[in-house]
């Protein structure tokens, strides 16, 4: 054994974001947490433009996407949104409402520090800058091969995130990992991020880029309502994001820049006047974009034939395209996808075939949404595994 490590431990944590400095902070055995960067949370101290969008009230298992319809349910009844706001409040880490149900801390680097904090004070020992290299169960024990040498433990938990924010330090570890020890993952894709387009269509886009509207995007039945914020390269904003989701590689995606509004029921209530279409629409949509968006389609209403007026109508309400990729990982806020939850515990996220393994967070096939959704996964899961370790 190494003699950095020298000890036999009861658990070691594979990863210091969120989830794992979560877990670590949730339980009194003894401990240790392997962080490959140089500090943990680097990813959570970042997160939400630097302010930490950290739960969501009303959040409901229906809000994330994964393989098994139900699996969500027991850690998120278990550990609810006023769980992690009276952590906060114990801690005097001040927060605020901003949207209905989106909380926000006024640091997302207090947050962070205070997990730090709240782990070392449960009896854990952090090690950073030390690579995991691999993972093995050895009868009873778990051999971690680190970059200072191995440890053994008796429990491990797997808390190193996704592929999202690679410059941040995220890698396939998790992945990797799972596979190499008989798991199965799922297909692995960025999820909250924004949408690239073809051209002529990125064209326009390059010209709007900046300028944001309510809008609606469908994927398929799902229809997300936001804002729709216009790129370089496409466009992005929460209802984009939202819908990537559940977007696949070649499928359509539907914009509606007038949610609420049968555009052909509104241009033809104008259709006898000498103002061109983008004019009538301006107290809906700015004129900026309706002229760009319509293009040669913003003719004068009274020259306008009914074929135009309704090609016009569609761009408007229900204009179709297939995007060629998203923004992909290194924009992306989350990786849908991931280790298979078919093989995990739901109430204490413990693998079925490998007793002893926990894998938690961005790591397992869930995803939320938009809105503190992913972090307060990372919260419940985490509390439902340190339940478990602690009751060990």
């Amino acid at each position: 054994m190494s003699e950095i490590f020298p000890d036999i431990r009861h658990s070691v944590i594979i990863g210091g974001g969120a989830s794992g400095l979560m877990c670590a902070g949730s339980y009194l055995a003894p401990k240790l947490l392997l962080e490959h960067n140089a500090r943990t949370g680097a990813k959570l101290a970042v997160s939400g433009g630097g302010k930490c969008n950290f739960t969501h009230l009303h959040l409901r298992a229906q809000d994330y996407l994964c393989s098994e319809k139900h699996f969500c349910h027991n850690a998120l009844a278990a550990f609810k949104p006023s769980d992690f706001v009276r952590l906060l409040q114990q801690a005097a880490i001040p927060f605020k409402e901003t949207e209905p149900g989106r909380l926000f801390a006024r640091s997302a680097e207090e947050v962070s520090e205070f997990l730090h904090r709240r782990a070392r004070q449960n009896n854990t020992e952090i090690s950073t800058s030390v690579q995991v290299l691999s993972l093995k169960k050895e009868k009873d024990l778990f051999c971690i091969q680190t970059s200072r040498g191995n440890i053994f433990s008796r429990y491990v938990v797997l808390a190193t995130g996704g592929l999202s924010y690679p410059q941040l330090g995220a890698s396939g570890f998790a992945y990797q990992t799972a596979r190499a020890l008989g798991l199965k993952v799922t297909e692995l894709r960025p999820a909250l991020t924004g949408f690239c387009v073809p051209e002529p269509l990125r064209g326009i886009c390059r010209a709007l880029a900046g300028n944001s509207l309510k809008a609606e995007i469908s994927v398929g039945k799902r229809t997300e309502k936001g804002a729709l914020l216009f790129t370089h390269e496409g466009i992005s904003g929460p209802a984009a994001l939202q819908a990537s989701l559940y977007w696949r590689e070649g499928e359509k995606i539907r914009i509606n820049l007038l949610p609420g509004n049968d555009a052909e029921t509104l241009l033809r209530t104008h259709k006898n006047e000498p103002l061109p279409f983008s004019r009538i629409l301006a107290q809906l949509l700015s004129c900026k974009i309706s002229k760009m968006w319509l293009g040669g389609l913003d003719v004068r209403a009274a020259d306008a034939s009914n074929a135009s007026l309704r090609a016009a109508a569609q761009q408007l309400n229900r204009f179709e395209f297939v995007p060629t990729q998203t923004g992909g990982f290194s924009r992306a806020e989350a990786t849908a996808g991931g280790v298979d939850v078919s093989q995990i515990r739901p109430a204490t996220m413990e693998c079925k075939t490998i007793p002893g393994l926990f894998i938690i967070g961005e790591a397992l096939d869930v995803t939320g949404r938009v809105g503190g959704y992913n972090l307060h996964w990372a919260w419940a899961s985490a509390a439902a595994a340190a339940e478990e370790l602690g009751k060990r």
